[in-house]
């Protein structure tokens, strides 16, 4: 029987590619930068790529935050410091919050049913501000983040700080939604709890991945839950 729902932030919640797009097109603006086309796919791919290394252990958020911009200018051939945009960039995303489409009606259903929190690799006051002036704030149980549990999904710890503070709700009895696989899934599955994949790109399954539902739609988990 699921008492408590832990579920995702960025692209599972609220649109993280549509915010960041909004956050960088306010950024050029403020530093005349002509926004191209250009602009939001190669910030993702190397996001991406950051991010991935950082869930390796290979590179820490203050790290990706000295290289992200210039990372990214050195790529599109704009001429500027990159940390100083960087700066500029994490203001302007502080202040934004694209839901995914279905979010807030998909957490009014779970906290109705549920212990409801949110867990992400996140520094937490901005993760708190955007999931306050999206909406969803308000039917959280918890808001677990990484930079106040010291460590980030997919490692155990980050899961054992959210089980300690659900207690006495047991691991069998909490589920996990989130959008991605090497962060969500695999550190649900390392620790013994139960994972829904938000498949929004229709992804092949990968071969060993423990997965107790996948969906496509935010909406289809009330299938499931």
């Amino acid at each position: 029987m699921i008492k408590a729902v832990l579920i995702d932030v960025d692209n599972t919640l609220l649109d993280f590619n549509l915010s960041a797009g909004a956050a960088m097109e306010k950024c050029c603006e403020r530093f005349g930068i002509t926004f191209t086309a250009e602009f939001v796919p190669t910030f993702i791919r190397i996001n991406d790529g950051l991010w991935a290394k950082i869930e390796r252990g290979e590179l820490t958020v203050e790290g990706l935050h000295e290289i992200r911009w210039n990372t990214v200018f050195a790529v599109l051939g704009v001429n500027f410091d990159g940390r100083i945009f960087e700066k500029a960039f994490l203001s302007a995303l502080f202040d934004t919050a694209i839901p995914i489409e279905g979010a807030l009606d998909i957490v009014k259903y779970l906290s109705g049913k549920y212990v409801l929190c949110t867990a992400s690799n996140a520094v937490h006051a901005q993760q708190m501000n955007r999931l306050k002036i999206s909406g969803i704030l308000p039917y959280l149980s918890h808001v677990f983040d990484s930079e106040q549990i010291g460590v980030k999904k997919p490692d155990p710890r980050f899961f054992d700080a959210c089980f300690n503070a659900l207690s006495p709700i047991k691991k069998d009895e909490i589920v996990l939604i989130g959008d991605s696989l090497s962060a969500d899934i695999s550190g649900a599955n390392v620790s013994g709890i139960k994972a829904v994949w938000f498949n929004r790109l229709n992804k092949e399954t990968p071969a060993g991945v423990d997965l107790f539902a996948a969906v496509s739609a935010l909406g289809e988990i009330k299938n499931v839950l």
